[in-house]
C-alpha cells in the first residue's frame, strides 16, 4: 500500500478514535484567570502589585471541565508565564515584606533547604491545604499537606503552578492527601524527569486518576508500589505518552472498580517492560487505545484481564510494532461494539488466536487486523458480522497472511469495504461465502485464483469457468453461484485424468514452477480403466498467470480372469428327508457338507410298508451358503399280496404283511469328497461326488469314481448280476473255444 493509503487508514483510524486529546471539556490554561495563578498567600520577591502577568486578555472560565467527565483531559496548552525578573522601581521594604512571607522550600537536606528559603526569587503558593514550591535555580518544585476539597479545581490550580514554572524534578515533602480527583495532577511537564518522595501521597481517597502523569516526555521512572488505588474509577490517559519511561510497575494496583482505561500507556513508546500482573479488569468498559504505540515492548501479559463489559476495544493493541506474542485467550468479547485498529501495525506478531471471539455485536472492524505483516494465518471463519457496518481495510498489508477464510462474513450492511482485502502477496487460498461482497475489497494479489470445488486444497476440481485473476474475481463473484474455496497460482500445470466423456477418474494433480521451468507429467494406473490416450503436452514448461491443463483420457479395460481359482469356502448343509405325505418323518435325515460350488446327489431309500411317491426336483444340486432341504415323499403299500406281491405256480407266497428286511444297510451320513472340476458348456460337470458310509466292504474290493447313490431296489440288484452272469459265461464259452483251435 502506498503512503498515500496509509495515511488515509491513520487519518481515518485518529479521527474515528479520538486518539488525540480533543475533547471539547479540556481546560487550557488561557483560559484560566491570572487569580489561579497567584490566588491565596502566593508570594513572589521583587515582584510589586503593578507587575504584569503574560496572560491572554480577553478570555474567560466558562469552559471548565467537569469533574466526572470520562473524557476530561488537562493538556494544558498556552500555559501563562509568570515573569521572574526584579522589578527595578520596586522599593526595599516591598522586597523585605516578600522575602519575609516565604516559606522554607524543602528539598534533599537542611544545608540545601536553607539555601533555597533565602533566594531573592523563590515561588511559594498554598492552595487548599496544600504547600507548593519553587526554586527555580534547582528546577526543583515541592509539594505537600492535606488536600480535602472533592473538586476538579484543586488539582487543576496545583498543577498549573507547576505548569507555570516547569519543574524538572517534583518533591513530595511529607504526607500528602487528596481526596476525589487527583486528574491532570502532573500532566503536560514536558520538563519533568523524576519524582522523590511518591510514597509520601495517600491515595486512598482518590476515585480519578485520568491524566495524572499524561505528556511528562521526560519523565524516564515511577515508583508506584506506594499507590492505594482501590477507589479509583477512571485511569483513563493516566500515563498517555510517557515516551521516556522504560520500565513500569503497575502490579500492586487495585483496578476493581475501574471502569475506564482507554489510552491508559497510549504512546509509552520507550516501555520495554510493563507488568500488569493481578490486573482487575472486570468491571471495565473502555479500553480504546490502552496500549497504542507501545512499539517496544516485545511482550505483553494481559492473561488476567476479563473483558466481558468492555464496549471499545478500538486500536487497543495498535502499533506495537515489537510485540511477538499475545495472548488474548482470557477475552470475552461478547458485549465489543468497536474492534477499529484492535491489531493495527502488530508488524511483529507471529501468532494471534482470535477464532473465539464473538463479534456478535461489533459495528465496526476498520482496520482490526492492519499490517500485521508477520501473521500468515487469522482465524475468523466463526465472526458473525451481521451488525458491521465498516470493514474498511480489515486484512490491508497483511502481506504475509497464505489462507482466509472469510466464508461466514455477512456483509450485507456493510457500506464500506474498501482495500479490506488489498496488499494481501502472499495469500494462497481464499475461502468465500453466499453473503460476501468482494467489489470494493481492493483484493490485487498476482496470479489466477481455481476453484476447489468437490477437490481438495491440494487438488482442486479447477472448473475451467471458475478460473479468474484478483480483478477478475472482483469482478465475476456471484455468492448465490460462486461460493466455494479458492486457490491461488502464479503459473501452474494441472494434470486430469478422465474418461473419454469427460469423467473424472482420480484426484487433479497440480505442479506449479517459475516462468520458462519445465515440468512433466505422467499417467496413473487407474482399476478397471486403461490409457486410451497420452496427451501432446504431457511435458513443457510453465508460463507465468498461466493454467495449463494435461488431460489423460481413459477406456474401459476388459475383464480378465483370475489366474489363480478362487479358495474354497465352506457351504451350508444339504439335509435329505423322507416323510410320508402327511409330513410325518419315517426316518432319519441325511446331512450332506461340502463347499460352496460343489455338486451333491441324494436317492430314494426302502422303507417297509411305503412306496416313493415322488422325486424332489431338488435330488441333485449344488452346495451353496443357504441351507438346503432335499425332501422324499412316500405312500402307504397296499395290504393286498396279491396287488403287492404277485407269484407264480412254481413259487411259493411270502406271508402277509411280513416284509423282508432291506439287503443293504441303513443309509449314514454322507460325506463330502471333493474331486477336480472340469466347466463345458452352460455350467461346470461334476466330477466331484459324495460317499455315503456303508457296512464294512472287502479290502480287495476298489472304490469307484462314481457318485453315491441310496436305496437302490433290488430289481435293479438282480439285473446287475444277471448281467455279469451272462458276460462271465460269454467270455469263458470264447476262451474255451480258442484253446481248442490252438490244439488242432
Amino acid at each position: 500500500m502506498n503512503k498515500n493509503k496509509e495515511k488515509l487508514l491513520l487519518g481515518g483510524l485518529v479521527v474515528s478514535l479520538g486518539l488525540l486529546g480533543n475533547s471539547p471539556q479540556i481546560v487550557k490554561a488561557d483560559h484560566l484567570a491570572a487569580s489561579h495563578l497567584v490566588s491565596g498567600n502566593d508570594t513572589k520577591s521583587n515582584v510589586d502589585s503593578q507587575s504584569p502577568i503574560a496572560t491572554n486578555e480577553g478570555n474567560d472560565q466558562t469552559n471548565a471541565a467537569d469533574s466526572d467527565s470520562k473524557d476530561q483531559t488537562t493538556s494544558l496548552i498556552s500555559v501563562p508565564v509568570i515573569s521572574t525578573k526584579n522589578n527595578e522601581n520596586s522599593d526595599a521594604d516591598a522586597k523585605a515584606a516578600n522575602q519575609k512571607d516565604v516559606p522554607p522550600a524543602v528539598t534533599h537536606g537542611e544545608n540545601e533547604q536553607q539555601k533555597i528559603a533565602t533566594k531573592a526569587n523563590l515561588i511559594s503558593s498554598d492552595s487548599n491545604g496544600a504547600h507548593l514550591t519553587y526554586d527555580p535555580d534547582q528546577e526543583v518544585a515541592t509539594i505537600s499537606g492535606n488536600i480535602t476539597a472533592d473538586s476538579n479545581d484543586v488539582p487543576r490550580t496545583i498543577s498549573q503552578f507547576f505548569l507555570t514554572n516547569k519543574p524538572k524534578k517534583i518533591v513530595i515533602d511529607g504526607p500528602l492527601a487528596i481526596k476525589g480527583s487527583a486528574a491532570g495532577l502532573f500532566s503536560d511537564l514536558n520538563d519533568l524527569e523524576e519524582f522523590e518522595g511518591l510514597s509520601n501521597f495517600d491515595t486512598s481517597q482518590v476515585t480519578n486518576m485520568a491524566s495524572m502523569f499524561s505528556n511528562d516526555k521526560n519523565l524516564k521512572s515511577l515508583d508506584l508500589s506506594g499507590f492505594n488505588t482501590s477507589n479509583v474509577t477512571d485511569m483513563n490517559k493516566l500515563f498517555k505518552s510517557c515516551s521516556a519511561l522504560t520500565n513500569l510497575d503497575v502490579s500492586s494496583f487495585n483496578t476493581a472498580k475501574v471502569k475506564d482505561m482507554s489510552t491508559m500507556f497510549n504512546l509509552c513508546t520507550s516501555l520495554t517492560n510493563l507488568n500488569l500482573n493481578n490486573f482487575d479488569t472486570k468491571n471495565v468498559e473502555n479500553m480504546n487505545s490502552m496500549f497504542y504505540a507501545c512499539r517496544n515492548l516485545t511482550a505483553l501479559n494481559i492473561s488476567s484481564f476479563n473483558t466481558a463489559k468492555v464496549t471499545d476495544m478500538s486500536a487497543m493493541f495498535g502499533m506495537c510494532l515489537k510485540l511477538s506474542n499475545l495472548n488474548v485467550a482470557s477475552f470475552d468479547t461478547s458485549s465489543a461494539e468497536q474492534t477499529v485498529g484492535m491489531f493495527l501495525y502488530c508488524m511483529s506478531l507471529n501468532q494471534l488466536d482470535v477464532s473465539h471471539f464473538n463479534t456478535s455485536n461489533v459495528t465496526s472492524t476498520n482496520g482490526m487486523f492492519a499490517f500485521c505483516t508477520n501473521l500468515t494465518k487469522i482465524d475468523v471463519s466463526h465472526f458473525n458480522t451481521d451488525k458491521v457496518t465498516d470493514m474498511m481495510e480489515m486484512f490491508s498489508g497483511d502481506s504475509g497472511l497464505t489462507s482466509l477464510d472469510i466464508s461466514n462474513f455477512n456483509m450485507d450492511s456493510v457500506t464500506s469495504s474498501d482495500n479490506m482485502l488489498n496488499g494481501l502477496a502472499g495469500l494462497n487460498y481464499l475461502k468465500l461465502g453466499a453473503k460476501n461482497s468482494l467489489s470494493n475489497t481492493g483484493l490485487d494479489t498476482p496470479g489466477v485464483w481455481v476453484n476447489v470445488g468437490d477437490g481438495t486444497t491440494e487438488h482442486p476440481q479447477a472448473l475451467k469457468d471458475k478460473r479468474w485473476t484478483s480483478p477478475q474475481l472482483l469482478t465475476n463473484y456471484n455468492p448465490a453461484k460462486d461460493a466455494d474455496a479458492y486457490v491461488r497460482y502464479n503459473a501452474a500445470v494441472i494434470t486430469h485424468y478422465q474418461d473419454q466423456v469427460g469423467n473424472q477418474l482420480a484426484p487433479n494433480d497440480v505442479q506449479t514452477g517459475g516462468l520458462n521451468t519445465p515440468y512433466t507429467t505422467k499417467p496413473k494406473d487407474i482399476t478397471g480403466y486403461a490409457l486410451a490416450e497420452t496427451p501432446a503436452n504431457a511435458s513443457g514448461s510453465f508460463a507465468d498467470n498461466t493454467i495449463t491443463d494435461v488431460v489423460y483420457l481413459y477406456k474401459k479395460a476388459p475383464t480378465k480372469l483370475p489366474v489363480n481359482p478362487n479358495v474354497p469356502s465352506k457351504a451350508a448343509d444339504v439335509i435329505v428327508h423322507y416323510q410320508d405325505e402327511n409330513g410325518n418323518k419315517l426316518t432319519s435325515e441325511i446331512v450332506l457338507s461340502g463347499n460352496v460350488g460343489d455338486g451333491y446327489t441324494t436317492g430314494a431309500k426302502d422303507l417297509a410298508g411305503y412306496t416313493l411317491k415322488s422325486r424332489p426336483t431338488n435330488a441333485t444340486g449344488f452346495f451353496s451358503t443357504q441351507t438346503q432341504d432335499v425332501t422324499y415323499i412316500y405312500t402307504k403299500k397296499n395290504n393286498n399280496p396279491s396287488v403287492n406281491n404277485p407269484t407264480n405256480s412254481s413259487t411259493k407266497p411270502e406271508k402277509p404283511n411280513k416284509q423282508k428286511k432291506p439287503t443293504r444297510p441303513k443309509p449314514q451320513k454322507a460325506v463330502s469328497k471333493q474331486h477336480h472340476v472340469k466347466k463345458t458348456g452352460r455350467r461346470s460337470q461334476i466330477i466331484q461326488h459324495s460317499t455315503i458310509k456303508s457296512h464294512n466292504l472287502s479290502s480287495t474290493s476298489k472304490r469307484t469314481n462314481v457318485l453315491a447313490k441310496t436305496g437302490e431296489s433290488k430289481e435293479s440288484n438282480f439285473m446287475i448280476m444277471f448281467t455279469g452272469i451272462i458276460v462271465t459265461g460269454t467270455v469263458a464259452v470264447i476262451g474255451w473255444f480258442t484253446r481248442k483251435r490252438k490244439e488242432k
